[in-house]
């Protein structure tokens, strides 16, 4: 069916309309047509900032109320053109004042158009307006020469095409029309032979549904925008027809969402920098960090005035990196000073940073190449969309069990939590700032796993054999060693308070040390240790005590010098979690974090549990064997592991003890038949209710402790319900 306008609008239209002059040069922005009424938006795709050019698209002499789509810049005329759904349906034509113009086209159906776009062809001076739409085909306009009246016709076969799309657009190189479906599927169109090629399903990340804006640049890099997520994806097509390589996609300009989205470009305009309050990262390529990678970069001043700037640390600055030269000529960006990094990021571990926002509410995403492959990968991300608070934020970082040891790339991104979907690690994005730094993984050896825990449990009695119900002090352990190229590079211990059944006061420390039967044992000495990156938290909260022991050799660590200081009791409760109806506070947790200066053989240092202990807390009574004596001087550590140099040798033989231990043979913190004051069990375990022998708890302990191990030796799993405190997970 052909388009009719009525006589008399074609006879108002021709006597007193004057048509709208054209772009004065070929526009380097996009232009974004969203809405109903149809509105007109100027899309910087370096910066991402849009620009309302129109509020509204009206006729000269009637409002619009209706949208516009299928919409193509001609760059031989300098006008854009597009398709009206208002009644009359109509091709309009846009000059430099965005108002519509409609022309009389013949041989159209009686449809709405939504996908368009311009052909021109250098060699021939011709440019055709092309209309798709996936029922009735793509028909062509020639608008080579004004006229009063155009043509358009049907391309042979075009009707049976069925592709999904909401726009594309020609290749200013190659003649060849491309297009993207909702699903990422890219298609090339040889006008020639007539026929749509499926090239590749392009990788977007999830950001299904309608792209319904797309164009071209000088180069031959293809974009298109999704109407839900705003999202700008660019497609390297410089090599055109796409042949011998397989096409990608990244996401270059986050832009404004809407249900209905069309664009229009100059083809032959080129994209570039041309703002100076632009933040580019600093990665290295094949990294993408250029504009012609797609970069990571932000608008920082989108109002070129200074002021409610969004940025990491105390400074941002602007840089012009279009090309990958470019990024080589730039220096390191010295506003990249928000973010410090307090321990080592370790496979398998979770480490700490500290981010320095500049602003209140502001949000941060995070993602470093793991594996480095050079590239931000989707699932990389570490932090996504984190508020941050003015100041300093302490953030935790997992890193996998499988990063790949040595150095790599981390990029941060900074925004104000105005974004409608979180960003990617590439593109542009108003506001907020860009850091990218190198960093450095190493590897570990965790005991007894990432996930995992050993529980240790502590008589304080010692050297009498008191209650003997395990739980004066219950803590959940881990330990890790970090390795960097087979040299131990510090620990991480770190664990859970989870009961307190003494009446005494007892602190909790860790020696550097492994016993290793038959052979000489493992050690790290004071003097090994750099104490300035040394660090313990607990609860989140950095600890102000001395942590590393003075006049010592060998290295040992204070975690807790009165474990009674750190807990909080329920109320008619005694204890800490070790009575009946007391077990529902909260757990306290400790990360203990060690830096080792160069030069320790990661074969040759203590791992696994090394030496965990309690000692008397000072200034309270601990028994009648420390009347007179320094309270550290007293410990108990695990069976036949010797205690520190601190330790007072002369409490081995205190009179009417229950103690047997005997240093000739090896002997240390054992009773005649080898029950010990301390245990490790290879789990996180339900410990024994305040006064409940531990033989009483676990029927099957005795056998196993007096066998050395080689009887019941899972007695863990065999407790009486009644006698025990649930673990609480």
């Amino acid at each position: 069916m052909k388009s009719k306008i009525p006589v008399c609008l074609l006879s108002v239209l021709a006597t007193s309309y004057v048509s709208a002059a054209p772009f004065e040069e070929c526009p380097s922005k996009a232009f974004l047509i969203q809405g109903t009424p149809a509105q007109m938006f100027g899309i910087d795709l370096v910066s991402a900032k849009a620009t309302v050019l129109a509020p509204s698209l009206n006729f000269s002499d009637e409002t619009n109320n209706e949208s516009v789509n299928a919409v193509g810049f001609n760059y031989k005329d300098q006008y854009m053109y597009g398709f009206s759904k208002q009644s009359p349906k109509s091709v309009v034509k846009i000059g430099d004042d965005y108002q519509l113009e409609r022309l009389v086209v013949n041989g159209l159906p009686d449809t709405n158009f939504y996908v368009g776009d311009i052909h021109v062809n250098s060699e021939t001076n011709q440019a055709v307006y092309y209309l798709y739409h996936p029922k009735f085909g793509l028909y062509g306009i020639d608008l080579t020469e004004p006229a009063d009246e155009y043509q358009a016709d049907l391309v042979a076969g075009s009707a049976s095409w069925g592709l999904a799309i909401y726009d594309f657009a020609f290749h200013p190189n190659s003649n060849l029309l491309y297009a993207v479906e909702s699903n990422g599927d890219l298609y090339e169109i040889d006008l020639n032979n007539q026929t749509p090629t499926f090239v590749a399903n392009l990788d977007i990340a999830g950001d299904t549904g309608a792209n319904g804006a797309g164009y071209f640049d000088v180069k031959g890099q293809f974009y298109f925008s999704n109407n839900r997520s705003g999202k700008i994806h660019k497609v390297d097509l410089s090599i055109s027809p796409v042949n011998g390589y397989t096409p990608t996609a990244a996401v270059f300009t986050l832009g404004p969402t809407s249900n209905q989205n069309d664009g229009a470009r100059c083809a032959i305009a080129e994209v570039k920098v041309t703002d100076n309050s632009i933040d580019f990262g600093d990665a290295p390529a094949p990294y993408q960090t250029s504009l012609e990678d797609s970069g990571a970069r932000h608008l920082f001043d989108p109002n070129a005035d200074q002021t409610n700037l969004v940025y990491l640390g105390a400074t941002v600055d602007g840089e012009n990196i279009n090309t990958r030269s470019d990024l080589l000529l730039t220096p390191d960006d010295q506003s990249d000073d928000g973010v410090k990094f307090v321990t080592d990021l370790v496979a398998g571990n979770t480490s700490q940073i500290i981010v320095t926002s500049a602003n209140d509410e502001t949000y941060l995403y995070a993602w470093f190449d793991w594996d480095q492959n050079y590239q931000f990968d989707a699932d990389e991300i570490t932090v996504s969309k984190y508020r941050l608070n003015q100041g300093d934020n302490s953030i935790l970082v997992n890193v996998p069990d499988d990063a790949v040891m040595g150095t790599t790339w981390s990029r941060f991104r900074v925004t104000d939590g105005s974004e409608t979907n979180p960003i990617t690690a590439t593109g542009g994005v108003i506001g907020g700032e860009v850091e990218d730094y190198s960093v450095t993984t190493l590897g570990s050896l965790v005991y007894p796993g990432e996930n995992s825990w050993v529980t240790l449990a502590f008589e304080d009695k010692w050297p009498f054999s008191g209650d003997y119900d395990f739980n004066d002090l219950v803590i959940n352990y881990r330990t890790t060693i970090i390795d960097q190229n087979g040299v131990a590079t510090g620990y991480k211990i770190e664990g859970e308070l989870v009961g307190i059944g003494a009446d005494f006061h007892n602190g909790f420390a860790v020696r550097l040390y492994e016993t290793v039967e038959g052979s000489n044992d493992k050690r790290i000495l004071r003097s090994q240790i750099n104490a300035e990156k040394t660090s313990l938290l607990i609860n989140g909260l950095e600890q102000t005590h001395e942590i590393l022991e003075q006049n010592t050799e060998d290295a040992i660590f204070v975690i807790m010098p009165d474990t009674w200081d750190y807990i909080d009791k329920q109320s008619n409760c005694n204890y800490f979690r070790t009575e009946t109806g007391c077990d529902s506070n909260n757990k306290v947790t400790f990360s203990l974090f060690i830096d080792l200066l160069p030069g320790t053989a990661t074969a040759d240092a203590p791992k696994y549990t090394l030496d965990p202990f309690i000692f008397a807390a000072d200034g309270h009574y601990h028994g009648e064997a420390l009347v007179g004596k320094d309270p550290r001087s007293w410990e108990v550590h695990l069976k036949n592991q010797q205690p520190t140099e601190k330790f007072d040798m002369q409490l081995f033989s205190f009179a009417e003890s229950d103690d047997a231990s005997d240093s000739s043979q090896g002997f240390y913190f054992q009773t005649e038949t080898g029950l010990p004051w301390a245990i490790e069990v290879g789990t996180s375990w339900a410990h024994p209710k305040e006064g409940v022998d531990i033989t009483h708890a676990y029927s099957d302990f005795k056998a196993f402790a007096e066998s050395k191990g080689q009887e019941k030796p899972m007695w863990f799993n065999n407790a009486k319900p009644a006698n025990v405190i649930s673990r609480g997970e």
